[in-house]
This record gives structure tokens, sequence and C-alpha cells, in this order.
């Protein structure tokens, strides 16, 4: 199947936005939806809602009507290699280089982006709050993390100012990858072990990728009868199916898991060392699966994560839902997006 940029028919619930693509400084062609520049009010925050494996910003379905409606400036880009986006090709600081799909690459990426968009000939500071689930978690994660001594921080280096940021089901890379120690643990999340593994792409595409990733939906969701109808509705997993039936999407997801089990791995190794933590609010809402695999102590993972002078709030989600929170219970966490907004004064 031939690549495309976008979608071939329209996204529901994306109404409200358009169409664009970038190609990023890593060699990505970025496929976005986004609130057009010209609706954009100066000085305004900018929303940019990072979706998770293996689904494309098509899961941000229900936030998008909600928080456009309020007025806020969205931006939901597929990742590098997901949904309608190409994959990396080299490394930003090292052109020339291998492709590279770690969090700061792609988050350099996706905020190069924002900039294009939105700044313009403009080189007034851009206001950013990052929202994301799962993979696009990690990214916020890296973008919010203070970085060395010797290098500005990437969203500065772009004349971005991040105030907050929101993390769907996660733990940081470390504790996650620590976690694993626990065969019940390890077995029950065997894909980040698997995908970056040499026999990975063979054996989903002899399984069928189409039909590896709706099973992923099946075997990874909650158990509630409501939260599964909402996550499978509008034709959402068989449009997550449809786009992993692509090479490079198969690709992608490999080349991203494969960075989160060397290069963001070794850079949070590194976090840790220099003591490198969050610097902005942050919330975290979390399933009871990523409880279950952290012993009940998701929240003490995050304080060692988060600078003290800044607020933290970390939020269980009910009973039931899965993984796949923003569409498992779409209302309950536009509720969570829109006071953590309003807490932040915007």
């Amino acid at each position: 199947m031939a690549h495309q940029s976008q979608p071939p028919e329209p996204l529901r619930g994306f109404e409200s936005l358009r169409p664009g693509t970038y190609n990023t400084p890593g060699g990505s062609v970025l496929s976005y939806s986004h609130t057009p520049a010209s609706q954009h009010k100066s000085g305004a925050p900018i929303l940019v809602l990072i979706h998770g494996w293996p689904q494309t910003r098509y899961m941000w379905r229900y936030a998008v009507p909600v928080l456009s409606e309020l007025g806020y400036t969205l931006f939901v880009p597929d990742l590098p290699g997901y949904g309608y986006s190409t994959m990396s090709t080299v490394c930003v600081s090292d052109i020339g280089a291998k492709f590279e799909h770690d969090r700061a690459n792609v988050g350099f990426g996706i905020l190069s982006a924002v900039r294009a968009v939105y700044g313009g000939e403009n080189d007034d500071e851009l206001k950013v709050v990052l929202i994301g689930h799962d993979r696009g978690g990690r990214v916020t994660q890296r973008l919010v993390t203070s970085s060395s001594a010797s290098s500005l921080p990437i969203a500065q280096s772009l004349k971005i100012r991040i105030l907050g940021a929101m993390l769907l089901d996660i733990a940081p890379y470390s504790a996650q990858w620590s976690a694993h120690a626990n065969p019940r643990a390890s077995t029950r999340y065997w894909h980040w072990s698997f995908l970056p593994s040499p026999f990975s792409i063979p054996m989903i595409q002899a399984y069928g990728a189409s039909r590896f990733c709706r099973e992923i939906f099946l075997a990874i969701a909650g158990g509630t009868e409501a939260g599964r109808k909402s996550l499978f509705a509008d034709g959402a997993v068989e449009h997550y199916a449809k786009c992993y039936e692509q090479d490079e999407v198969l690709y992608g997801a490999v080349a991203d898991y494969s960075a989160g089990a060397a290069e963001d791995w070794d850079a949070q190794q590194e976090d840790i060392k220099e003591g490198r933590k969050v610097q902005v609010p942050l919330v975290v809402l979390y399933s009871e699966g990523l409880s279950k695999m952290h012993g009940g102590e998701v929240e003490a993972i995050w304080k060692q994560w988060t600078s003290s002078d800044v607020k933290l709030d970390v939020v269980a989600m009910p009973s039931g839902v899965g993984h796949y929170i923003p569409e498992e219970a779409p209302q309950e966490t536009n509720q969570h997006i829109v006071s953590f907004l309003k807490e932040l004064g915007l």
C-alpha cells in the first residue's frame, strides 16, 4: 500500500480542524490535524495532543470537539511512523546518521511543526500544553524534563514555553523496564521486548498486521462493556488496524520501541544520575493495570520524577477502565483535561 499523507476520509470528531503536513528536521513527513493559524489568538495556549501505540491521532476524537468548542487551539499529530506520518530518517543532532525515533528527536520534530504552523515569520514565544498517552506521554515527559547544563531545553530552543503537561497511563522508562523483573508484569507487557527483537516484523507480517493490531486492543482494553464499546466506536480500531497494514507503520512502531529499549533508556539513566526532573505542573492519569504492574506505587514513582516546586496530581481512573483511557473513559478524561487547563489559568 502506498503511504498517504492524510486519512482518505475525514476523521469523525475532527470537523473543526484542518489537515496539514510538515517536513521535520529528522526527515519525517509529520501528518497532523490542527486549528487553522488564522483562528489562533496571539498569546493563547496551543494544546498538543499526542497519541500512543498502536493508535493514531484519531484516539483524540472524543477530546477534540470538546476542546475546540471551548476555543482552544489544537495541534494533533500522528507520531513519526504511525498513521499517516512517515518515519524519521536522520538524527537532528547528526545529519546523515541513522534514523532516530528516540523521544527527544520525535519531540523536537513535533514542536518544530508547531513553531512552523503558529510562529510563521513572528519570532514571539509560543505557549504550549502537552497531553500525551502511552508513547505520546513518553515524548511529553522528555520535553518537560530538565536538560543538561550545556544545552537548551528542546522547547526553549524553538522559543516555545511549555505551561504544563498531562500524561496518560505511563510510568517512566526506567520504572517500566525495572518492573519487567516481575514475570507477571513482563508477560502482560510482552510487546516491550518483542517489538525491538529482530523477529517481530516477519512474525507480525506472517500473523497478519491488521489482525495483530486488533487483538492487541482486545487483550489490553479494560473489562467494562461501556469502555470497550466506546473504544471500538466510530470504526476506531478498524482505522488503526488498516493503518497497521502499512509497512511504514509496522517498521515505525518497531523503531519506536527499539529506541525505548536503547536511547530512551540511556537518557533516563542519565536523568537519574544528574537529578533531572519534570519542571512544569503535571497531571498523571493511570489505570488499574498500570497500578498493578508497579505495586500500587504510581504516585510515588512520579513524585521521584517531578521537581518539588511544581504541582503534581496523580489520579487513578475508575475501576474497569483499561489502558486506552481517552477512548474508554472519554467523559472523565475530558473533565480532567479541562480542569487542568483551568488550574493553569487557561
